[in-house]
C-alpha cells in the first residue's frame, strides 16, 4: 500500500471496531495503539501536502506573467497606430486573448496552464492569427510565452516529484508502524475469537475482512494499469 493508502485503510479499520465494547473484549489497548500511530501518519501527510510553493516556481511564473503581459501590451499599443491594417491584426490578436482571458497573468498556477496552453494552442494553430504575429513583428515575444510556460511546468512536474519521494521516505517508518499495528490487532481479534468464540470477535473479522477486500481491489486495479502502461509502451 501506498503511504495515503494505509491512512485510509488504518482509519477504516477502526471505523468498524468503533461501535463495539472494545473494554470488555480486551481490545482497547490494541486500537488506542492503532489509533496513535494512524494519527502520526495523518500528521505526516498534512505536513507534505501543505508544502508550500518553493522559490523557483514562483520566480518562473513571474517570468512567463511578465512574457504574456509584454505580449498583451505590445498588441494594445500596435492597436493604436495609424496603420490601419496593424492595428486591425492586433486587435484581432487580442480578441483572442479575451476570449481565453486577458489577465490570465492574475490567475492561479493550475488556471494559468491551462488558459495560456490553449491560447497558445489557438494562435499557434492558426496560420491566419500566426502570419499577424509575424507581421507585427511580435513572433520573439510568443515564443516567450511558449518557453516560460514549458520551463514552469517542468519546474513543477520536478518539485511534485520530490514532494511525492519526500512524502514517501518520511511517511514510509510511520506507515510501516500502522501496518504492524493493524497486524497485531487482527491476530489479537483471531486468537480471542479461537478462544471464547464470542460473536463480536467474528463480526469484527467479517467487517475487517470487507476492509482488506476493497483495498485488495484498489491494489489489483493498480497493477492492472501499470501492466498495460508497461505494455502499450512496448508496442511499435
Amino acid at each position: 500500500m501506498h503511504t495515503g493508502e494505509t491512512q485510509t485503510f488504518g482509519s477504516r479499520v477502526l471505523k468498524c471496531l468503533e461501535p463495539f465494547d472494545l473494554t470488555g473484549l480486551m481490545l482497547l489497548v490494541l486500537f488506542n495503539k492503532l489509533k496513535d500511530s494512524v494519527e502520526i501518519l495523518s500528521q505526516v501527510l498534512v505536513k507534505y501536502q501543505a508544502i508550500d510553493k518553493t522559490k523557483a516556481l514562483k520566480a518562473s511564473d513571474e517570468v512567463r506573467d511578465d512574457a504574456f503581459v509584454s505580449f498583451r501590451k505590445s498588441l494594445a499599443s500596435i492597436a493604436l497606430r495609424r496603420d490601419k491594417k496593424k492595428a486591425a491584426l492586433a486587435n484581432k490578436l487580442l480578441d483572442i486573448i479575451r476570449q481565453h482571458g486577458w489577465d490570465i497573468h492574475a490567475m492561479s498556477y493550475s488556471e494559468e496552464s491551462s488558459h495560456l496552453t490553449n491560447l497558445i494552442k489557438t494562435i499557434k494553430g492558426s496560420p491566419e492569427l500566426m502570419s499577424a504575429v509575424t507581421e507585427l513583428g511580435l513572433t520573439d515575444h510568443l515564443e516567450e510565452i511558449v518557453v516560460a510556460q514549458m520551463e514552469f511546468e517542468a519546474i513543477l512536474m520536478d518539485r511534485d516529484q520530490s514532494e511525492a519521494n519526500q512524502l514517501e521516505i518520511n511517511g514510509s517508518n510511520a506507515s510501516k508502524v500502522v501496518k504492524a499495528d493493524c497486524i497485531k490487532l487482527f491476530q489479537a481479534i483471531d486468537s480471542l475469537y479461537t478462544i471464547s468464540q464470542k460473536p463480536e470477535y467474528l463480526q469484527m473479522a467479517n467487517l475487517i475482512n470487507e476492509v482488506v477486500d476493497a483495498q485488495a481491489q484498489v491494489i489489483r486495479a493498480r497493477i492492472t494499469r501499470s501492466i498495460e502502461k508497461e505494455e502499450n509502451t512496448k508496442m511499435p
